[in-house]
């Protein structure tokens, strides 16, 4: 079987249309759309020529290979590989329920190869689950440890009972999401920055984990 990969989309939320159509016109078999925030202050805002914070954030589902197509076409079609345009990425899938749920997710998928692989990759994402209005906090501890830059989604958690007795503390159901994306090597330092900054002993009660990214438009040098 093909490799089979999630692609998270970030640009500028005037471009989503843009983006959605693409993705129906390429036969991509899963595209989720959601709004969010960048988290850039107005200096970096104004370096980067955008003119607001406003973003939307697209997921969609393809092999590794229509991935890789789909990363240079972002970059000739709509300039993502220029500052301020935003940035896509893709983060490998280890598993999928069923076979319906692969012919679901996956519009074009050869499923005569074998199954299974380990991929090494440059960059990692950080997917950063804190308290509302905490966001300010953690991104200044990600900075502190070298991160770029981040995006942050509004949320709603969910079993926050159980999360109350499993922490021993009480934990807010209103959430945001951080996304980072930072190369391999700073991934640790930056995610104990925010660990000690902003962790599950602080009033932000940050949790996190990191993901691998098998190939990325939108960062310097790439």
């Amino acid at each position: 079987m093909q490799n089979v990969v999630l692609m998270i989309t970030i640009a500028k939320r005037s471009m989503s249309e843009e983006y959605i159509s693409y993705f129906e016109k390429n036969n991509i078999g899963m595209t989720l759309g959601k709004y969010a925030t960048g988290t850039a202050v107005n200096e970096m805002l104004e370096y980067l020529g955008i003119g607001d914070r406003e973003k939307c954030i697209l997921f969609s589902t393809m092999t590794e290979e229509k991935s890789k197509k789909i990363l240079e076409d972002f970059k000739l079609k709509f300039g993502i590989a220029k500052a301020g345009e935003g940035i896509a990425f893709t983060i490998p899938i280890s598993s999928i329920s069923s076979k319906k749920a692969l012919d679901y997710l996956v519009a074009e998928i050869d499923n005569n190869k074998e199954e299974g692989y380990v991929m090494e990759t440059e960059f990692e994402s950080i997917f950063v689950i804190a308290n509302r209005g905490y966001t300010d906090k953690v991104m200044e501890a990600a900075r502190d440890a070298g991160a770029h830059g981040g995006t942050v989604m509004h949320a709603r958690g969910t079993g926050v009972e159980n999360s109350e007795k499993f922490f021993g503390t009480t934990i807010g159901a209103e959430k945001e999401i951080i996304i980072i994306v930072a190369k391999r090597e700073e991934r640790n330092k930056i995610m104990q920055s925010i660990k000690e900054k902003a962790g599950i002993n602080t009033e932000a009660q940050a949790i996190m984990f990191s993901l691998p990214v098998s190939d990325v438009a939108g960062i310097t040098g790439k």
